[in-house]
């Protein structure tokens, strides 16, 4: 595992990166960034909601292949069967996609048994002025120091955080042109979409609630003290809120004012429908989701556009998971995501069973190594290579191939006849 890499190479590793003291005095602390505002659009806006929604089945759909040397076997378990004892595959991966995806990191604590994901957002990286990182702080917020002591790990800055070693964390990182020691959260690059999104969608709420009913005004002909207008105003509140919902008060105009209406808008006029549809559209194209997978009906190109989904978002993100995985582990594990698995990455089973068949009768491949490719069980003695046959006979000796030379022939039609 990480433990096991030879001294000699990390005395290498040390020295390949002359510029390591000086990116590390830049950052010597890299804090989470305040990702409140991207959680609460995962849970108001609905389009955000979704479409992480979708990104996440869609990583979790797909196993992981564990092969090469090392502990393959063990390194297999925790990642597509048992990652620890309290919580199943699927748990655990989902609440890191989701970290990833809200804020930008995920990170998994190894035990030298089990796999554990801790809160991205509550992990502080320490750079290093020789290596690459010096270990992690986990930021203990609201938790009495009886938990943390229990807890029996190190802490510092006033048992403020628990210490996390290198060896004990594996990382993932989004994309982040400040720093490269954590991630910037997916939904930075839409913030202003989402502001946009919260903006018409509360002017429309505010439009019915003042325009949903009949505008009123009060008129009078004597003039009204500021007191009287407002006990006019706080008696209305009280026996209309219900019928008005907490709308606006009613106007009063006093002295013999009268009121002139100087433009009339409707709310069919404002064309907020598709103003709306477009900040969605334009949010789930940011996030790396065709907005036609999200909207209801057949589509003609619906599965251009699953392809197009797992080729630019699924796969590259379970790509980076995955070269995170083989780095810790070891150097001789080979860990990567099985495009087998998708079926919107298969292609046509015709095509595939014509591909495979001329394979094998071509003498290319095994019958075996072809069920192996159609997702098929292997069958005893079927591993040998089948060569090709020449049954059309030779242009140059057509005693090769062809039809049976009249002295091979052991029966004749007669003879069967009379047999």
């Amino acid at each position: 595992m990480a433990n096991d890499i030879p001294a000699w190479r990390q005395w290498v590793s040390e020295k390949l990166n002359p510029a390591q003291p000086s990116l590390a005095a830049a950052q010597p602390y890299v804090s989470p960034e305040v990702v409140a505002d991207y959680k609460q659009a995962y849970r108001e806006v609905e389009v955000v909601n979704r479409s992480i929604e979708l990104i996440i089945n869609g990583l979790i759909e797909i196993p992981i292949i564990v092969e090469g040397g090392g502990a393959i076997k063990k390194v297999d378990k925790l990642l597509n069967r048992s990652p620890n004892p309290f919580e199943d595959r699927v748990k655990l991966f989902r609440r890191a996609f989701l970290d990833y995806l809200i804020d930008g990191n995920a990170f998994f604590y190894y035990d030298k048994t089990n796999l554990y994901v801790i809160p991205a957002n509550d992990m502080e990286v320490i750079p290093d002025r020789k290596t690459f990182i010096n270990h992690y702080n986990f930021l203990i917020r609201n938790v009495q120091q009886s938990s943390v002591y229990n807890y029996n790990r190190q802490t510092t800055r006033q048992d403020s955080h628990l210490k996390f070693e290198p060896d004990e964390i594996i990382h993932i990182k989004a994309d982040n042109e400040d720093s490269i020691y954590r991630g910037a959260p997916r939904l930075k690059s839409i913030k202003r979409l989402i502001e946009l999104y919260y903006y018409l969608i509360n002017f429309q709420r505010q439009f019915f609630k003042n325009n949903g009913v009949p505008g009123i005004v009060l008129q009078t002909a004597s003039v009204l003290s500021p007191k009287v207008k407002e006990r006019v105003l706080e008696q209305w509140r009280q026996n209309y809120s219900a019928i008005f919902g907490g709308a606006r008060s009613p106007a009063i105009l006093d002295g013999g004012l009268q009121i002139s209406p100087f433009g009339q808008v409707k709310f069919s006029e404002l064309d907020f429908e598709a103003s709306v549809e477009r900040v969605q559209q334009d949010i789930a194209k940011a996030l790396g989701v065709p907005y036609v997978l999200l909207k209801s009906g057949n589509n003609a190109n619906i599965h251009a556009n699953q392809v197009l989904f797992y080729n630019h978002t699924i796969m590259p993100i379970l790509e980076q998971f995955c070269s995170s995985f083989a780095h810790f582990f070891g150097p001789d594990m080979i860990i990567r995501p099985d495009r087998g698995a998708v079926s919107s990455l298969r292609a046509d089973e015709r095509v595939q069973a014509m591909y495979y068949s001329t394979l094998v009768n071509a003498g290319i491949i095994t019958p075996n190594e072809a069920r192996e490719g159609l997702r098929f069980g292997t069958i005893e003695g079927h591993s040998d290579i089948r060569i090709p046959q020449n049954i059309t006979g030779s242009a140059v000796d057509s005693s090769q191939g062809g039809r049976p030379s009249e002295g091979d022939q052991t029966s004749t039609p007669e003879d069967t006849q009379n047999g």
